[in-house]
């Protein structure tokens, strides 16, 4: 498999310049959960950004991948870097997924959606920004996440250069824990067709510190495009696995392809290796359908995800021999000069099979639902203040996250 991922890389001419991006993983099923990396955030409906993430479980959930996964990939910084116990941990590994993509906010995707917006008001979305966000998570296993990031993106030399320091604490039955990470990020565009982007930076913990990078390349033409990725990141999916210092490298490939004006589709692989040994395959497929309407877009759409790790160490994530679920999703979102929002709904059917001390038995399978609600204002020329909403749940489980983010463009 990381054979197959070296010569889609090198397959790339972007390549040739080597970089790395921050990648931080912290949860489960998400790409980029609770603290996102600079290189990977991701807005409510984009697709799970790929160089950073960690093991997704593929279950219900209103956006994907993503996130961030996060939110901040909005920015330009942010480029696509793209780096998921039992049967609760089993579903919160796919809440997680939804933490880091929801905790991203939806901004971007609600601009552009609906761009109804005035242009002579518009700030130049390529000159410096200034972030601030603050992400709660909580589940039913009585896992909490608390994060909140700065961010600074400017650009030099052609370059679109970040800084980004998350802090992370996290609590679950075995205690707190506390995860600090800074970056230094990267992304710009070659040609108009071709793109790279990166970074690197350090994660620090109450025990240990670590090295955390990430490089990615793109290649987009005529709606079609091929992202290309490898990172190294914690796995922050709990206290424990924080506290164990697990880390993660993940080959990312995504496809995306507009296949007409109103259906696109979306194919992410990943192959992920563990520092405990383990490893784990994770394939998506979602396509859309979006109806323009008066008031904004709505998007109908399918999701597939299979998931898939060698063995579960119980080193404090969720880790299913198999996990497979499919179903339908639903996003509105719409944009105002003022104000702009966003909801989604996802309903679908999960059937995992899991092994070691945290599963509940062999198999497990059910209904699964999920929701998300984002809303933005704008009083202030170049200023964005977000808040949001995302809930998850199955049989016996549920979580839920809620954040706030506030933007400056110069």
């Amino acid at each position: 498999m990381c054979a197959v991922f070296a010569f889609v890389c090198l397959a790339i001419p972007a390549f040739s310049c080597y970089g790395f991006a921050a990648s931080i993983a912290i949860d489960p099923k998400s790409k980029v959960p609770g603290v996102v990396s600079p290189g990977n955030h991701q807005d409510c409906d984009n697709k799970t950004t790929a160089a950073d993430d960690d093991t997704n479980k593929g279950g219900a959930q209103p956006t994907k991948q993503d996130a961030d996964s996060g939110d901040d990939q909005s920015d330009n910084a942010d480029q696509k870097d793209d780096a998921d116990q039992n049967d609760s941990d089993h579903d919160r590994a796919a809440a997680t997924t939804h933490q880091s993509k929801d905790d991203n906010g939806c901004s971007n995707d609600a601009n552009v959606a609906d761009d109804d917006s005035d242009d002579a008001d518009k700030v130049d979305a390529d000159g410096p920004t200034l972030e601030s966000h603050f992400d709660y998570y909580t589940d039913s296993s009585r896992y909490v996440n608390i994060t909140t990031t700065s961010l600074a993106t400017a650009p030099y030399q052609g370059f679109m250069v970040s800084l980004r320091r998350d802090s992370l604490q996290a609590r679950d039955p075995n205690g707190p824990q506390a995860m600090e990470i800074t970056t230094l990020g990267f992304s710009r565009e070659l040609t108009e067709l071709w793109g790279i982007g990166g970074g690197f930076g350090t994660a620090r913990g109450l025990q240990h510190g670590e090295f955390v990078g990430s490089l990615q390349s793109h290649f987009n033409y005529k709606g079609f495009s091929v992202t290309a990725s490898v990172a190294r990141e914690m796995l922050l999916e709990s206290a424990q696995a924080v506290q164990a210092g697990i880390r993660q490298t993940d080959f990312g490939l995504n496809l995306s392809d507009e296949l007409s004006e109103h259906v696109s589709a979306d194919v992410e692989v990943h192959h992920r290796t563990y520092s405990d040994g383990n490893s784990s395959n994770q394939i998506e497929f979602s396509p859309d359908y979006t109806f323009a309407l008066p008031l904004g877009k709505l998007a109908l759409g399918y999701r597939f995800s299979y998931l898939a790790f060698a063995r579960n160490p119980d080193s404090g994530y969720w880790a299913p021999q198999k996990a497979l679920s499919h179903g339908l999703s639903a996003t509105w979102s719409f944009d105002r000069t003022l104000y702009y929002a966003r909801t989604e709904l996802g309903l679908d059917y999960e059937s995992v099979r899991e092994i070691g001390n945290l599963s509940n038995g062999p198999a497990t399978s059910g209904p699964g639902a999920s929701a998300g609600v984002a809303f933005g204002i704008r009083l202030i020329k170049g200023t964005e203040l977000e808040t949001y909403w995302t809930g998850n749940g199955s049989p016996g489980w549920n979580s839920m996250n809620v954040g706030i983010s506030l933007k400056y463009l110069f």
